[in-house]
């Protein structure tokens, strides 16, 4: 039951999923490039970073294998550039 929060049935949720891709797919070309290489650049930082934390380090442990999978995410998101 929704209230006053943005909550939406999943019906909901699926259309506006979908009103999202046709935009993002109708997208000028030379825009949609270079969301592709800012999306290329992004997964690179996120790389790099995972082996500046893992070069070195055991297979097996633990602590080091979950800082390089935060490292990596933070890459991808841009907040480690």
């Amino acid at each position: 039951m929704p209230n006053d929060h943005d909550a939406h049935r999943p019906a909901e949720i699926a259309a506006l999923i979908e009103q999202v891709g046709v935009a993002k797919a109708r997208l000028p070309l030379g825009q949609m490039l270079t969301l592709a290489v800012l999306a290329g650049a992004f997964i690179s930082f996120g790389a790099a970073g995972y082996l500046m934390v893992m070069t070195g380090a055991d297979a097996g442990f633990g602590p080091q294998r979950l800082l390089g999978g935060v490292v990596f995410s933070l890459g991808l998101s841009g907040l480690a550039g």
